[in-house]
């Protein structure tokens, strides 16, 4: 019985658990079936691949979280041009991952137009996403936005996955969500870049990393491979991915997971992304094994590492493995802080080791699932749950310890560190270390490695 609740507790509907605004598990899950959202897509946005990416990417996060619905309209009969799903059209992609093809904007929901918007006169939330090369984000439905020129699939990404994020901080009470111009430079991320100013943008790209090994394909994972996914690459059977892991998809797994179906609970997570790996076109290869000290990347093996596992213990031997170069992400987990990303990459001044030898890092994204407590101390719902007898103290316990998530969450932190490995191809650059704040990613922290990398992984041109 308390395998049950906590398999199939949708991760999101756990922050109203968590902060006690819900009485029972029920009830949280319900406030879930409360938030609807529409997606809109005009004709000369339709034919973008940046902005095909902010569309799929939105609609892929947000029917997750927002479980009364997300409806699709606008130009969805143009041709899909970067198969990350499968389909056709834009209207074969929206009905692969579950959108709800509408002919007209409903009233009373949270619009997001994707590029510029429709010519309705708008009352209640509506912004838009836009973007220009590296850099994007999303305005007030009627404010001035970048040119929406220069492609960059990550952006697209970046832009759809912070347009689910404001209409979250809308349901959930923030005065500012839908107010206000949001966004970022996955080019430049320091503190000081305005993401609005050219200035801040990167170059054209003419090569892209191509051979991963990705450790850990839950929530980060999943979302590293969408992103992947949405790379223009030339010819997809020069992309290599070695995908390990060694869990199976549960029932809330469908709740943060961007290439997990319902239909997915009780598969191999390798083998539901090796499949769709495959199906675009891409090579792979399944590593059913956990990562642990004794594993040693071959001659003939990606030598560029992306982690997404929350285990300190594995984090702290990256290095030992023998890739090249190592990015690794950490999300928060808990009510205060699950909009919290941190990315590191390897070599560093800190050595990975030394960050996460002990344990979680000092200071880190965000703690390890949340501290026991009496049950006195506990919130309501979990009090519920006891009352009702569907889970004893140990039960109560192991629930504490499931992380709050969103989708968004991982899919904009996928975002930061897939623009980070292009990066580094385009330049030899790549930040150490990043912090961001979704509630505030204007004040976000990074540390930049002095030396130029030599890229030693393998590389593909676009196409």
């Amino acid at each position: 019985m308390a395998e049950n609740i906590i398999d199939t507790l949708n991760r999101s509907a756990k922050l109203f658990m968590d902060r006690g605004t819900a009485a029972t598990a029920e009830e949280a899950e319900q406030r879930l079936h409360s938030f609807r959202m529409h997606l809109f897509i005009g004709e000369s946005a339709a034919s973008s691949p940046t902005h095909q990416a902010a569309l799929l990417t939105a609609l892929n996060c947000a029917r997750r979280t927002f479980l009364g619905g997300v409806t699709v309209s606008g130009v969805l009969d143009a041709p899909l041009t970067l198969p990350v799903v499968a389909g056709a059209t834009l209207a074969d992609a929206v009905g692969h991952l579950q959108g709800i093809l509408v002919e007209d904007i409903p009233q009373g929901v949270p619009l997001v137009s994707i590029g510029a918007p429709p010519a309705i006169d708008r009352a209640g939330f509506a912004i838009r996403t836009t973007f220009e090369g590296w850099r994007a984000g999303l305005v007030p439905f009627d404010a001035p936005a970048l040119p929406d020129s220069a492609e960059f699939a990550p952006a697209g990404v970046l832009a759809g996955a912070l347009a689910v994020s404001e209409v979250f901080a809308h349901f959930d009470g923030g005065p500012m969500a839908g107010y206000r111009s949001i966004g970022m430079s996955l080019w430049d991320l320091k503190r000081s870049a305005d993401w609005r100013s050219p200035a801040s943008d990167g170059p054209a790209v003419a090569q892209f990393p191509s051979d991963f090994w990705v450790i850990g394909l839950g929530h980060l994972g999943q979302a590293f491979l969408w992103t992947i996914g949405l790379l223009p690459f030339a010819d997809p059977s020069n992309v290599r991915m070695f995908l390990q892991d060694v869990d199976r998809a549960g029932p809330s797994t469908e709740s943060t997971s961007v290439l997990t179906f319902a239909t997915d609970a009780g598969r191999l997570k390798t083998r539901i992304c090796a499949d769709w790996a495959e199906a675009r076109g891409f090579q792979s290869r399944m590593v059913e094994r956990r990562f642990a000290s004794d594993l040693r990347v071959g001659h003939d093996e990606p030598l560029l590492a992306l982690c997404g596992v929350d285990n300190p213990q594995a984090r702290a031997i990256l290095e030992g493995a023998g890739f090249a170069t190592v990015f690794e992400a950490g999300l928060g987990s808990g009510v205060e802080d699950f909009r919290l990303i941190r990315t590191h990459s390897f070599p560093a001044p800190n050595n990975a080791l030394d960050i996460w030898a002990d344990g979680p890092e000092v200071d880190e994204a965000g703690p390890q699932g949340n501290a026991p407590v009496s049950l006195a101390g506990r919130p309501p719902a979990y009090k519920d749950l006891h009352d009702r007898g569907d889970l004893d103290e140990c039960g109560l316990t192991r629930l504490g310890q499931v992380a709050v998530g969103a989708p968004f969450v991982g899919m904009i932190a996928a975002a930061v560190l897939i623009s980070q490995t292009i990066r580094m191809v385009a330049d030899g650059v790549r930040p150490t270390v990043v912090n961001l704040d979704l509630r505030a990613p204007q004040h976000r922290s990074l540390v930049l490695r002095e030396a130029h990398d030599i890229v030693l992984f393998g590389t593909a041109g676009l196409a």
